[in-house]
């Protein structure tokens, strides 16, 4: 039996056991399936593989070079903007080597306060700059379809301020994507999610840390919020969907288009450790759940894409606020609309529920087909 016919079978295996504990009605947990999905996260890392071909090109080079003094600037400009400047910065590190990703700190506040001068390609460019086909994972079922355009989704949540900047590359191309819109929603300090009417949550009118951007000629969408808290059996993380060929309408919010790219975006453990004792995280009474305990994170992750953001602490101190970044790999022709299906739509009035929900299909290449459901 060869290699993946093992897994294969190892996997089928493991959802006859588990399917009627995790999975939700009408998932397909056939050996098939779960062959195909294998197969196409292959084709996705050997795409990832035949796109290093970017790093040779001078104009890609040149969009990580603009890249790079755009985050040294916004850095710059969110610390004078908080009267931070003469704040110093402490990078704390000090973790073992055990995962390429887990283990790998993403912390640059140390080389920002260090050496700016002489380190600002090291400190803000991005691992992913190579444009690696980033992996789809499901899309959960907190998503709300038709939300407002805007770059500050913060509302009155409280919480660390984070800054978010998101570069979406071709990786057909190499070159930045304009004009796509993106979607981006987490849970609050302490793991509520704004736009939906599950039990605990905030209200089919509510949208607080919930908004689209369109990419600019650079391909990135920058965001204002603050930093996601954590609930039940999910770890601090960010979700992000793109879709070309969407309608901005009058009122600000958005209709159509086809989903892209659905996606999640992770925080290095230290940090979260960090904030998750500060208030208002520390108000949360749900246990801790670490990256290594969430399955969804090595869904995301692949040989040649880190799934968790590089970041900047603005000061010393962590209410001051950080700086995320990343850039994101995507197949501007995919259509994963099934894997976007929406648990609600922001439409004029407030929000309304999508009666037939049943969040999302299983994503291409997912190493989790069964666990559908998991948020």
């Amino acid at each position: 039996m060869g290699f993946l016919e093992t897994i294969v079978a190892t996997l089928a295996a493991g959802s006859a056991l588990l399917g009627t504990t995790l999975a939700h009605p009408g998932e397909e947990h056939s050996a098939e399936h779960v062959r195909k999905s294998l197969a196409a996260r292959e084709v996705a890392v050997a795409h990832a593989t035949q796109v290093s071909k970017c790093a040779a090109s001078p104009r890609h080079a040149a969009l990580q070079q603009r890249a790079v003094a755009r985050r040294a600037l916004t850095a710059q400009l969110l610390r004078e903007k908080r009267n931070i400047v003469d704040k110093p910065m402490v990078h704390r590190r000090d973790q073992a080597s055990v995962d390429k990703w887990i283990n790998t700190c993403h912390d640059m506040t140390s080389a920002y306060s260090t050496d700016l001068a002489t380190a600002e390609a090291s400190i803000f460019g991005s691992k992913n700059a190579t444009s690696a086909l980033t992996p789809e994972t499901i899309v959960g079922p907190y998503f709300v379809a038709g939300e407002v355009m805007r770059r500050n989704v913060t509302e009155n949540q409280a919480g660390i301020p984070m800054h978010v900047d998101l570069q979406f590359v071709d990786v057909a191309t190499c070159e930045p994507v304009p004009n796509m819109l993106v979607d981006i929603w987490h849970a609050n300090a302490t793991g509520v999610y704004s736009g939906v009417a599950a039990a605990g949550q905030g209200g089919l009118n509510s949208t607080f840390l919930r908004g689209v951007q369109a990419t600019d000629a650079e391909g990135v969408a920058r965001y204002d919020s603050v930093f996601p808290g954590h609930y039940v059996g999910r770890t601090n993380h960010v979700h992000v969907a793109s879709r070309r060929g969407g309608s901005v309408l009058a009122n600000g919010t958005y209709r159509g288009g086809t989903v892209n790219h659905v996606g999640q975006l992770y925080f290095d453990q230290e940090l979260i450790s960090a904030v998750e004792v500060m208030d208002p995280y520390a108000r949360n009474t749900v246990p801790l759940s670490h990256n290594r305990a969430d399955f969804l994170v090595g869904d995301e992750a692949t040989d040649v894409y880190d799934p968790f953001v590089e970041y900047m602490l603005l000061s010393d101190d962590a209410n001051d606020g950080l700086l995320v970044w990343i850039t994101i790999g995507v197949n501007t022709t995919a259509d994963y609309d099934a894997l976007a299906v929406p648990a609600a739509t922001y439409q004029e009035g407030g929000g309304k529920e999508n009666e037939g929900f049943g969040a999302g299909g299983p994503p291409p290449g997912s190493n989790a087909v069964w666990k559908l459901g998991i948020r």
